[in-house]
């Protein structure tokens, strides 16, 4: 919160006095009338700043102490105070540039952390000469001015709202149609030394690739019944019937039915897809969005494939295990999930495992490999978790990315390797995610399109 002033414990009393009529304002405020959890946030995070002077304050806190988690809580597992305190940042924008355009102190969440923070207000109207500002004149411009500030707001709101659904949902709803891309203008050839030949290979011309969603649906009927479904049951007509059927509870027979019948997703999933469909804009490749459960054996022999999650949401994994150093296995002590390396080489771990708590890590295995019939390629962005695939995702869709794969590509012997798996370490952040990288194995495999071939478009450190 806002630093006391120098200055009497008046003055200081006056200054929190102020500080708490705001929040109060901006609580009872119409932009956040119908969002019971935004104002309890608001509520929870100005009391431990007022109060405790709190420097920091943590997802777990929140969740427990305000969204009703549990002490189990994993900001790793759930990302619930991150979304909503993103959504708590934009009704504070709203309210401040027009309800409150004429707050002399504006509060605010920076990002990177939840401690909320009070400032005076840098640029103020000035009362128009000869009137005060208390005129009813000028009360009443202002009064008019800040409606049709609000009503443009939730104009705007309200259609971005809207899009955004529409993206979500076009994207769920695709599943098998193929988005014809562009061809690459001459200006946008010069584009491809910036995309590098990791998206050369997956984006082929000419070729068909499938960016296939995790199955959410599915890992929720694994938690609930702390089970590990096998590819071969996933994809048999008795799943998942044959399962449901031995919980004796009839009610939970009933939710269990709704739950795999539904066909979700994670955000951190659509984030991903959004990523990659703009890196593909670059090839002349035929592009579709996949859901787990209605793709088949054929795809991945016969095209490039691209997974978003673990085996838990997506079980087609399971056959590339084999080829794979770090497998993702269930302690069977705890029921947590963790990656297992098969050969540990010096100064590596036998077991890579998730931690709790403030500084929680989580990992993800990233594997690039040939497809079952070694005509095209496949992708696996496997996360233990949700924050862990979404962290994935944002690695290898960033530049810096295709440089380091170029130099470990390169590491272990003259001869460039085409294949490779990296398991990387993630810590969840306010408002993300952030990784890196801990080892990697080369693969065999002749690649579709190799990449020792195009090391011009990459730039080794």
């Amino acid at each position: 919160m806002a630093e006391t002033p120098n200055g009497s414990e008046h003055a200081a009393a006056l200054v929190e006095s102020e500080t708490w009529a705001l929040v109060q304002r901006v609580v009872s405020s119409r932009q956040l009338l119908k969002a019971p959890q935004l104002r309890d946030i608001l509520l929870y995070i100005s009391r431990r700043g007022l109060t405790d002077n709190a420097t920091s304050i943590s997802e777990q806190e929140i969740g427990c102490n305000v969204l009703g988690r549990g002490r189990d809580f994993s900001p790793n597992d759930d990302n619930i105070v991150r979304v909503q305190v993103r959504h708590l940042r934009r009704k504070l924008e709203e309210y401040f540039s027009s309800d409150g355009a004429d707050e002399p102190l504006v509060l605010t969440i920076p990002k990177g952390g939840y401690v909320p923070r009070i400032e005076e207000r840098t640029f103020r109207a000035q009362p128009t000469v000869g009137l005060s500002a208390s005129t009813p004149q000028v009360d009443a411009e202002r009064a008019r001015a800040a409606i049709t500030r609000a009503r443009y707001r939730w104009w705007a709101f309200s259609v971005l709202a809207v899009l955004l659904a529409a993206l979500v949902a076009g994207m769920l709803l695709l599943r098998r149609q193929p988005a014809s891309l562009r061809r690459m203008s001459d200006a946008d050839e010069n584009q491809e030394h910036r995309v590098g030949p990791l998206w050369s290979s997956l984006f082929t011309p000419g070729r068909e690739t499938d960016i296939v969603v995790a199955d959410s649906s599915l890992v929720s009927v694994q938690d609930i019944l702390n089970a590990d479904i096998p590819l071969s049951e996933y994809l048999s007509g008795a799943y998942p019937e044959k399962l449901i059927e031995t919980v004796p509870d009839k009610r939970l027979q009933a939710a269990l039915r709704l739950i795999a019948s539904r066909q979700y997703t994670s955000l951190a999933d659509a984030d991903i897809v959004s990523k990659l469909t703009d890196l593909s804009r670059h090839y002349t490749a035929q592009l579709s969005i996949c859901y787990s459960r209605f793709i088949s054996l054929r795809e991945f022999k016969t095209r490039n494939v691209i997974l978003i999650g673990s085996r838990r949401g997506i079980p087609w994994e399971q056959l590339f295990e084999s080829q794979l150093n770090f497998s993702l296995e269930e302690d069977p002590a705890t029921k947590k999930y963790f990656f297992r390396n098969k050969a540990p080489l010096p100064e590596e771990q036998p077991a890579y495992r998730p931690s709790a708590g403030r500084d929680a890590n989580t990992y993800a295995d990233i594997a690039f490999l040939p497809n079952l019939a070694g005509t095209g390629n496949v992708l696996i962005l496997a996360g233990i978790d949700m924050a862990a695939t979404e962290a994935a995702g944002e690695l290898v869709a960033s530049q810096d990315f295709l440089d380091l794969l170029s130099k470990m590509l390169r590491s272990r012997g003259p001869a460039p390797a085409s294949y490779i798996e990296i398991l990387m370490q993630t810590k969840a952040v306010a408002g993300g995610a952030q990784g890196k990288i801990l080892a990697y194995r080369l693969l065999p495999g002749k690649s579709l399109v190799p990449l020792a071939n195009q090391s011009r478009t990459a730039n080794p450190r």
